[in-house]
């Protein structure tokens, strides 16, 4: 019975013990002074999906060769973003079933809706249904005027403009974009 008595405190005096000997470190809370956070955040876009009806006018009898959308973009309203942000990266992937070559525009648009930044053409051809993903980096410090874009305009024109495509065609062109936001900000 005596050695079930001195069990226990044994037990506590070796914890005891890795108690104060695991604490004997000063703890240094000036490294976090120097901390960066590097966050990166992927969000979706603009995604569509067209049918060579869409190229027409009310009607659906007279083509039009290039279509138009404007989206809202509320990427920048928050101020720790707008502060923070270093790089964005525009990704997009497509499918094009149609039977000729697409063009596709994508461009920030400020409040007033004038255009201040347009990403390069993204050209892709006829019957590609599995073309490489489009990527496009903005570094933000060469290019401060993105942090005002509050839309988005996406343009698809159609490349060959001399034969008409058929309504009733049920071919689609898919469209699928994310940006990718890179932030750096001190702790």
């Amino acid at each position: 019975m005596k050695y079930l008595l001195k069990f226990p405190k044994n037990i506590a005096l070796i914890l005891f013990l890795f108690i104060v000997a695991g604490c004997a470190e000063t703890l240094d809370f000036k490294q976090i002074e120097a901390y960066t956070l590097k966050p990166v955040l992927t969000t979706a876009l603009v995604s569509f999906n067209a049918k060579p009806i869409q190229f027409f006018d009310s009607s659906g009898t007279t083509q039009k060769n290039t279509v138009s959308d404007v989206f809202e973009f509320k990427g920048f309203d928050e101020d720790y973003l707008r502060n923070n942000v270093v790089k964005l990266v525009f990704n997009a992937e497509f499918k094009n079933e149609f039977d000729r070559d697409i063009t596709i525009q994508v461009d920030f648009l400020n409040r007033n809706n004038i255009i201040i930044y347009s990403f390069s053409p993204i050209f892709v051809e006829s019957f590609d249904v599995n073309p490489p993903p489009y990527e496009e980096e903005i570094i933000i410090a060469t290019n401060l005027q993105v942090l005002n874009a509050t839309q988005v305009k996406i343009t698809a024109s159609l490349e060959n403009k001399t034969t008409q495509l058929s309504p009733s065609d049920p071919s689609e062109f898919d469209f699928k974009s994310s940006i990718t936001l890179f932030i750096e900000s001190e702790f």
